[in-house]
Parts: structure tokens; C-alpha cells; sequence
């Protein structure tokens, strides 16, 4: 089967490395940010609190908006401009809008009323501290009203991204960094508790978020003002939609509370540990993998509004491959030299060795699923611009059954490690399953590039398999403290890159080849 248009595939490329650039530069200041957090504060209680409190509107976070409210509006906003025009598209979205207001209003007020009922189902163990116990209630009640922020921006996403504008959504979680980064450096040292600082910069964060949204949504000509949604059956279908998005976005999250909750009851410092090791994993995917959905998220909306089912099976297949051409490499990449990497960034200040080992080792195994995370979330958004929204809610019950089982068993000799591997398993489960499940849609039959992807993974295991032979050669304890440990590091990056690179075009991936005739072409405007 032939892959998208020219004009598409440049277009998915071009959008996909707007987001890849704002993403990356978002995820090295959260790296910075978390490298800020984890000097002055270590891996002990509070950054423990502190960690347990931002995950809480986190998790609500994704639940009400960008995991749930954003997959059920953009496919209905398209069709809805699609057949009806732009002004009833708009008018749609302000009632949205006014939607995600008064859901987030009352869904923060209930979460600081009942935030010591909150803390203890995420991190029950606190519970035998009292004192790092009502400090993670305090900063969940202080960071709370964050949600409502985020929400806001998550819907200006929608919109944006729907109209083919991917800079500024993408650009917005970089002033959250900022905002927490600064507070830690310029306010934490004034306060009793400085690890309020975070709390408070989170808050700022937000609010900087929602203004940079305003330009932008001035440009596409959408109005920054809610309208009442009542009755309209517009709305009405988007809440019908949202019923079964948000019960799979909710299996997600109960898996993270319970791998959370567990991790409350191992020894100090393995929720950091988890933390940091997974924030290093969701650079990869957010930087990679969730670029490329997002930029092909509003093409297979629209093909699939227009009953473009051709177009629809090449976009997908064209995105799958994509994918599957970076974030092979960058899982097994991530996995062989998972030490030096947590090493480099972390091994400094109040950060141990031990810290740094138990780190790595967690990283491995979330690296072990990425591959699968990348395509649960591209076969995802397929499903969702079908209006699909059944199919990958059960999938993601069983699997939400297979993550929390194993990763109790494994936990119980693999500690925080055994969580994260609990998680890789029950997100491949995930994967395999929805790949069948997409096959029940006759029109997306065939979709999925599987000779590409063997090329891609025979090529990133060769790689992966001489990195780790290499990184195992080098003593990495010293961490950035000496110089030539960069050198090292950064050769060890250039060499594994360059290295799959020639793999890919030895077997002849069209994709790898249709990727570097761009880049150069680029290169020369």
C-alpha cells in the first residue's frame, strides 16, 4: 500500500517537527527543572510530598482534559466545520469552553475539600508519617486549582491543533518549567518551607500558560469567551463521546495510583526514584512518538469526517512507520545506557550513587515499553476519529488488571523496578490488542507497516547491543563532576545515532530515506 500524499506526509513531518522542537526544548527544562528539584532537595520525604502532591491534578489533569477532552473534541470539531462550517465550529468551541470551566471549577473544589482523602488513596504510606502526611495535603491543596489552568490550555490545544496551528500548545509547558525553576531559585530561599516554592511556581506556571494561548487563538479567530452549552446536542454528543474516553483515561490513571501507591510502601526515595526514571521515558515519547500522533491526529479526523477511507489507511500507515523509525532506537537506545544517562544528569548534590543505580535500573525497564506506549497512543487516536471510543476502553481494562497484578509481584524482589516492568507488560498487552481490535474496522485493514518495523527493531537491537557493551566499558560514579565523562557521553549518543542510521538504510527503510531527503532539502532554503 502506498503511504500518504507528498503534500500530506511533508505536512504530518513539518507539523510533527514544530511540536518535536517546542517538546524538546519543554523537556529539557523539565529535565533542568527536576535536576533543580533534585540538588537542593535530594530523593528523600519532601520531594517525596512534594512529587505524590503535582501527580495528584495531574492525574485529574489528564483525565478531564488533555487524555479524554482532547480526542473526543478535535475529530467532532472537524466534522462539525467540515459540514457545517467554520462559525458553527467556533460556536462549538466556545460552549466547550464554558464546558471545561465549570467541570474543572467543581472537580478543583472538590479535590482541595477532600485533598487528606486524596493523598492517602495515592500514597497511603505517607500514612505512617503524619508530618510528610499533611505536607503532601497542604501542596495538593496549593497546586490543585492548576488543573482548572491546564485544562484551559488543553482545550486552546484542540482548537489550535484542528486548525492546523501546532506551535503555541506545544510551546506552553515550557513556561511551567520556567516558572518552577525560578521559584526554586529566587523564592524557595525566603520561605520556611522552601518546598512551597514548587507549589507556588507550579501555580504561576499555569497561569503563564493560559495568556500565551491568547495570540494564537486570536489568529485562528477563535473568541477566548465560554458560551452556555445547555441543551445543544453538539455538546450533548461530546459528552457521549466523553463517557467511555474518560472511563479509559481513567483506567490509565487508576493504574498509575495503584504503581504509585505501592511505591509509597517501599523504602525512601523510590517514588523519586520512579519519578525520575519516568520523566526520562516521557521525554523520549514526548518528544518522539507523541509529536508524530499529534501532527496526524487532525489529517485522520478529517479524512475520516469525509469518509476518505483510502487516505485515512495511508495516513496511518505512514505515521505508524514514523514512529516506529524513531522510537525503536530511542527505547533500546535508552535501555543500554540507561546508567550513563541517569548518571550524566543526576549524580550531583544530594543525588547518591545508590539513587542513581535504583534510577536506571527503573529507566530499563520502562524503556522495555515505549515502543508499545508509541503505538498505543497513535492506534488510540485512530479508534477516536472513528468515533470508536469502546474499543480502546476495554483493552485498556485488561490492561489496567495485567500492570497492577504484575507489577505487585514483581515489586515484591524487584522494589520500584518491578512496577515500572508491570507497566511496560501490561502496556505491550495493550498494543497487541488494539492492533487486532483496529483490524475489526474494515477500513483500516492493513494499516499497520509490519515489515517496516522489523527493519526498525533489527536495527535498533544491533545498536542497543553494542551501546551496552560499550557504556559497561566506562566508569560512570563520578558523574558530570568530570569532564571527560562528557566526552564520553556525548560519543557514546553521536556514535549509537550514526550507527542506526546507516543500520536503517542498509535495509532499506523507505522512511529513513524519505526523512533525510527532507532534512536535506530543508537544509538548503
Amino acid at each position: 500500500m502506498a503511504d500518504a500524499s507528498g503534500t500530506e506526509s511533508q505536512r504530518i513531518l513539518r507539523n510533527s517537527g514544530t511540536v518535536t522542537f517546542f517538546t524538546l526544548f519543554s523537556r529539557v527544562l523539565g529535565a533542568a527543572r527536576d535536576l533543580v528539584i533534585a540538588h537542593f532537595f535530594g530523593a528523600g520525604g519532601l520531594t517525596d510530598a512534594f512529587v505524590q502532591a503535582f501527580t495528584i491534578p495531574n492525574v485529574f489533569r489528564r483525565l478531564t482534559a488533555e487524555g479524554s477532552l482532547t480526542l473526543a473534541f478535535l475529530p467532532l470539531y472537524t466534522k462539525i466545520r467540515e459540514k457545517r462550517g467554520l462559525d458553527a465550529a467556533r460556536c462549538f468551541a466556545s460552549q466547550t469552553l464554558g464546558l471545561v470551566l465549570v467541570g474543572t471549577l467543581g472537580i478543583t473544589a472538590l479535590g482541595m475539600t477532600f485533598a487528606p482523602q486524596l493523598v492517602y488513596l495515592f500514597a497511603a504510606g505517607f500514612a505512617d508519617d503524619p508530618e510528610q502526611f499533611g505536607l503532601t495535603v497542604e501542596l495538593t491543596r496549593w497546586m490543585f486549582p492548576y488543573l482548572m489552568l491546564v485544562s484551559v490550555v488543553a482545550w486552546a490545544m484542540g482548537v489550535l491543533n484542528a486548525e492546523r496551528r501546532f506551535a503555541t500548545p506545544a510551546a506552553a509547558p515550557m513556561l511551567l518549567n520556567v516558572a518552577v525553576i525560578a521559584s526554586a531559585l529566587a523564592v524557595a530561599p525566603l520561605l520556611e518551607q522552601p518546598i512551597f516554592a514548587l507549589a507556588y511556581g507550579v501555580l504561576a506556571g499555569g497561569i503563564a500558560q493560559v495568556f500565551l494561548q491568547l495570540p494564537a487563538l486570536r489568529g485562528a479567530g477563535q473568541p477566548f469567551v465560554p458560551r452556555s452549552f445547555g441543551r445543544n446536542p453538539d455538546i450533548q454528543r461530546l459528552l457521549w463521546l466523553l463517557g467511555p474516553s474518560l472511563f479509559g483515561v481513567a483506567v490509565y490513571q487508576i493504574n498509575l495510583i495503584v504503581l504509585r501507591n505501592l511505591a509509597s510502601f517501599l523504602p525512601s526515595g523510590q517514588v523519586t526514584h520512579y519519578y525520575n526514571a519516568s520523566r526520562l521515558a516521557e521525554l523520549t515519547l514526548g518528544v518522539f512518538a507523541f509529536a508524530i500522533a499529534n501532527a496526524s491526529f487532525p489529517e485522520l479526523s478529517k479524512h475520516t469526517a469525509q469518509a476518505d477511507w483510502e487516505q485515512a489507511r495511508k495516513t496511518l500507515r505512514f505515521s505508524a512507520a514514523t514512529t516506529g523509525l524513531i522510537i525503536w532506537p530511542a527505547a533500546l537506545g535508552l535501555a543500554a545506557a540507561a546508567e550513563p544517562i541517569v548518571s550524566m544528569l543526576y549524580r550531583h548534590g544530594a543525588y547518591t550513587l545508590e539513587d542513581v543505580q535504583g534510577t536506571a535500573q527503573t529507566l530499563q525497564a520502562f524503556a522495555l515499553g515505549l515502543p508499545a506506549v508509541a503505538l498505543v497512543r497513535l492506534l488510540t487516536s485512530a479508534c477516536y476519529a472513528l468515533q470508536d471510543t469502546k474499543t480502546p476502553v476495554r483493552i485498556a481494562a485488561l490492561g489496567l488488571v495485567i500492570t497492577a497484578g504484575l507489577g505487585w509481584r514483581w515489586s515484591q524482589t524487584l522494589e520500584v523496578t518491578g512496577l515500572a516492568l508491570g507497566l511496560s507488560a501490561g502496556t505491550w498487552v495493550q498494543a497487541i490488542l488494539l492492533s487486532f481490535g483496529l483490524r475489526r474496522h474494515l477500513q483500516f485493514q492493513g494499516s499497520l507497516p509490519w515489515l517496516d518495523f522489523l527493519r526498525q527493531f533489527s536495527a535498533a537491537l544491533s545498536m542497543g547491543l553494542l551501546t551496552a557493551w560499550v557504556s559497561l566499558q566506562w566508569d560512570w560514579t563520578s558523574g558530570p563532576m568530570i569532564v571527560v565523562n562528557w566526552a564520553a557521553f556525548l560519543g557514546i549518543l553521536l556514535g549509537a545515532a550514526l550507527l542506526y542510521l546507516a543500520l536503517v538504510l542498509l535495509l532499506r527503510d523507505p522512511h529513513a530515506r524519505s526523512l533525510l531527503r527532507l532534512a536535506f532539502r530543508r537544509s538548503l532554503l
